[in-house]
């Protein structure tokens, strides 16, 4: 009877501690799901995520380019118009210089570069000017190469760019004498001075200090 008991004790006890480890295996099984499930949740937020944000790059790339297009197209019109202005004035100015005898050309190139100032430009050449005017470059040349005055563009220019440094030099006595020949077209300080030199006999800076007299004399007259 005793040996019964016993028996049936050591069985419950058996069943018992099977059944522990059955649940604490169990909950270690269902912690590890549940972790996994946590894992793939939050790997599947994130693909989510970085799926939002690649469609919102998108997006943003596409507003970006359809921006640079129309940029793009703007900036095609405006070039298409300037250059349309442009053979449209060099063709007038073809019509115009046709039959101009180089008096004639030579007044209206006058006119012209006092308009526009071109020969303020330093890169300026006879092929440049002749496309800009609509001329050609033996044209030019020959106009030149006839004057009793100039012998090539070059003394032209220099007489255009030495007469409106002249007159800077008079009306903007702050500005340095570099910042007045860079304005006039002259390529640098020292190629100013040699052609207000050659020209006058005196520096740019003697030549501003005599203007600065004269108006001085000039006032101290009208005042008296």
């Amino acid at each position: 009877m005793i040996g019964t008991r016993l028996l049936i004790v050591a069985i419950i006890v058996v069943f018992v501690i099977a059944f522990i480890i059955t649940m604490v295996l169990l909950n270690a099984s269902a912690k590890k799901i549940i972790d996994t499930n946590s894992k793939l949740v939050e790997n599947q937020n994130k693909l989510l995520e970085q799926n939002r944000l690649q469609e919102d790059d998108k997006a943003d790339l596409k507003k970006r380019i359809d921006e640079l297009e129309g940029q793009l197209r703007q900036h095609v019109s405006e070039e298409v118009k300037l250059l349309q202005a442009e053979t449209r004035q060099r063709r007038e100015h073809i019509e115009l210089t046709t039959d101009m005898d180089d008096m004639a050309l030579m007044a209206w190139l006058d006119q012209e570069m006092e308009k526009t100032r071109l020969y303020t430009d330093t890169n300026l050449t006879l092929k440049t000017l002749a496309n800009t005017l609509g001329l050609t470059q033996r044209r030019l040349a020959a106009l030149f190469k006839n004057h009793p005055k100039y012998a090539n563009l070059g003394d032209y220019l220099n007489e255009k760019r030495f007469i409106l440094a002249c007159r800077l030099l008079r009306e903007q006595p702050n500005w340095t004498i570099e910042a007045v020949g860079k304005e006039a077209g002259f390529g640098g300080r020292r190629t100013f001075q040699m052609e207000v030199k050659r020209s006058l006999g005196i520096t740019p800076l003697q030549y501003r200090q005599g203007s600065e007299s004269v108006v001085s004399q000039e006032s101290t007259k009208t005042s008296d």
